[in-house]
């Protein structure tokens, strides 16, 4: 099983906020399951989030 990884970094005026409503976004407000749908059905392969840490703002996805 590998491992990749894909960064966001938020700059400018009210990057913190910024970067709190994207995570937020994904958590409570849809963009997980679509994301997770979509790269479901473009891979053919079982797609989950499996962690979400608020703490550090980071997000695992797994492909099985």
């Amino acid at each position: 099983m590998g491992n990749s990884k894909v960064t966001f970094i938020f700059e400018g005026k009210d990057a913190e906020s910024v970067a709190q409503n994207f995570f937020t976004w994904f958590v409570d407000g849809g963009l997980e399951d679509y994301i997770i749908d979509h790269l479901a059905e473009e891979t053919g392969m079982e797609v989950e989030s499996t962690s979400c840490s608020s703490e550090d703002k980071t997000i695992t996805i797994t492909s099985k």
